[in-house]
Order: structure tokens, then sequence, then C-alpha cells
């Protein structure tokens, strides 16, 4: 039950702040609320154990049944809200998303025949809950869900971001152990504590990405980006070279006059997606300003950098060959290599200089893509 209050809390706050139309928002309520479920039906099924009466027998036989029916959808949900983080793909959300109705059918369906079979659990004379022949089966079918869940996030490590992947990793970490626990130590009702923990740590990492994360684009913001370059010019490693980049969409404003915000907004998000992907694992990429990007990244040398705005660019160019939409991607670009050793730059005037060398190359270009690169 004092798991089931924690998670009325963040339910009652989430709600306030909560985004339909955001898949991961979705995801993430439709957990707490069915680890609600578990922790109440858990802790009211255990405490009608040995309770004499028919009615209590039926209130029993109520609340075990919905545990079982809310364990698969539980794990099912943190499958589809990892799909989601890790390949920001509506369409193969969507995919994987039809496929859950049939799984809550199938586990009411389960739920309803074992009133006869008793194969999941069956309620005793004495109103004493005991485990059926298929009830390891049946738990390590929903919990080997998670197992694969885990396993894709290590595969695909690469494709999340650095400050995702832990928290992602962790929310299967507690919930199986104690479910291990739970089963090998009968009697022990400590499984949902455990979801509800990693629940309670997604939570606190969904409030932090909120603050450190443009809405629009997922990238991060200008507040993380001060905060990322503070740590990496005056942080432990202040005698590190790294590279910086920054990108400006040419002529921004016309699409928007022209076609409309809403569109302003799909070439906003094709433009961070062709950033994610031009870019290695790892590397910082945060939205600047309305139409302008920074990029941070680890080199030792101007090739290295300009190696990697190349790679953008052949991107921008594929992606405009295969493009059918009214608009076309035209960026600026102006980079350098910043070397502590010897130079002196603050925040603000490092940004200040690469944002004059992304501005010469759109005087230089006019609308054209081109990239300048300069010298500290």
């Amino acid at each position: 039950m004092f798991s089931a209050s924690i998670l009325f809390v963040i339910a009652i706050n989430e709600k306030q702040q909560f985004n339909r139309h955001l898949p991961q928002e979705r995801l993430f309520m439709l957990m707490v609320y069915t680890n609600i479920v578990l922790c109440i039906s858990d802790a009211i099924a255990w405490s009608l154990e040995n309770s004499s009466g028919a009615f209590n027998y039926i209130l029993n036989h109520i609340f075990s049944s919905s545990a079982f029916v809310a364990i698969p959808i539980l794990t099912y949900t943190w499958f589809l809200y990892s799909i989601f983080n890790i390949f920001k793909d509506t369409a193969l959300l969507e995919k994987y998303e039809k496929l859950m109705k049939p799984l809550i059918i199938v586990s009411v369906l389960l739920v309803i025949i074992n009133s006869f079979t008793h194969f999941l659990y069956y309620l005793d004379e004495n109103n004493c809950y005991h485990r059926g022949p298929l009830f390891y089966p049946y738990v390590f079918s929903c919990f080997s869900i998670l197992i694969f869940t885990f396993g894709m996030i290590i595969y695909n490590k690469k494709k999340i971001r650095v400050d995702h992947f832990a928290p992602m990793l962790f929310f299967v970490v507690p919930t199986i152990i104690t479910s291990i626990l739970a089963i090998v130590m009968y009697g022990t009702a400590i499984s949902w504590v455990g979801t509800t923990l990693a629940i309670f740590i997604i939570y606190l990492f969904i409030q932090s990405q909120r603050l450190g994360t443009d809405y629009l684009t997922n990238l991060y913001n200008r507040r993380q980006l001060n905060e990322y370059l503070q740590n990496q010019m005056r942080g432990r490693r202040n005698n590190e070279k790294f590279g910086i980049v920054m990108v400006d969409i040419n002529k921004f404003k016309k699409i928007n006059d022209n076609w409309g915000h809403t569109t302003g907004d799909e070439v906003l998000i094709t433009h961070s997606k062709l950033l994610k992907s031009s870019f290695r694992a790892g590397e910082f990429i945060a939205r600047y300003g309305g139409d302008e990007f920074i990029i941070v990244m680890k080199a030792t040398c101007i090739e290295d950098i300009a190696a990697a705005v190349r790679r953008f660019m052949d991107s921008v160019e594929r992606f405009n060959k295969t493009n059918i939409k009214p608009w076309t991607l035209s960026v600026s670009i102006g980079y350098d290599l910043y070397d502590p050793s010897i130079s002196d730059l603050s925040i603000d005037e490092l940004l200040n200089h690469v944002d004059r060398l992304m501005y010469k190359a759109k005087l230089a270009t006019g609308t054209s893509a081109m990239t300048v690169e300069y010298k500290v």
C-alpha cells in the first residue's frame, strides 16, 4: 500500500503535465496505473488470506485474478516504452501496440478459464491461495519479455542517449530481482515494490529530461548545453580538446510563412533526426535557438570535425534527393576546435565565436549549404 501511495502521487503530478499526444507519456502513465492495480490487488488478496465467508472468497478471487491480468500488461508496456525510446518510430510503436489488445484478451480468457481448471492458482476451503501447475510458465512468459527488453536495450546502446541508457536499464533490474525473491520466498509480497522503485527512477529521469530536453526535437536544450560546456571547459576534463559545431537552417522563416508552423516543426524534427544519425552516439547535440543547433564532439584536430560535418552534409543531400515534401533542407555551418591549452574563452565567447563562423557561411553561400572552418 505504501508503494501504491507513491504511485498515486506520481499519477496525480503527471496528470497535470500529461500530454496524450506523446507516446512515451501515454505508456508511462499506463505503467503507473497498472502497477497501482497490482499493488492494491496484491495487498487486498493477501489480507483476505484464511478469511472465512463467501464474500471474502469472491473478493480474494477477484483481486488475485486482476493481478494475473495486469502482470503481462505491465511487462509488455515497458517493452513498448523501450521500443519507442530506442527507435523514436511511431509507426513501429503502433505495429507493436496492435498486439496489446490480443494480449489482454488472452490474459482475461486464461483467468476466466482458471476459475474452472485452477491451472494458474486456486483458493482452498480456507480461502488460502495456492499456485497452480501453470503458474511458473505463465510468470516466466511474462518476465521473459522483461529479459528480452533488457537485452534489446543493451544491444541498441549506441542508439540511446547516454543519459537515457542507465534509467532504461535500471527498470528491469529491481523488477526481476524482487520477482525472483517473491517466487522463491513464497509469502513475501515484494514484486510490485520492485516495479514501484523502478517506475520512481523512471519518473525522476522524466523530470530531469523535461528540464534539460527540448520539447519538440527531443534534443538537449540551451540550459543543458551551458552545463555541459561548463563541465567541458572548466571541469575535470579541461585539458581535453573538443569540437564545437553550429548549424543554422537557411530560410526557416520563409518555410514558416509559406507553409505554416506545423511544417516548420516538421523541418526541425527532420533536421534533428539527420543530426542524430550523422554524429556519433555520445556526442552532445542541442537545440540552441529557434533554428540553430549546437554539437559538441570529441576531436583532436580540425579534420575530425570537418569529417563529421561532411557526414552530416551528405545526409542532408541524400534526404533532399528523396524528399517529396514541398520544402528543401538547406543549412549553414560554422565549426572550430577548442583547445584549452591555447584558449581561455568563456562559454558565451565560444558560442559567439562559432556563431560568427556560421554567419560567415550563410553570407558566403546565400541559400546554399556550406561549411566554414576557423581556428581559435
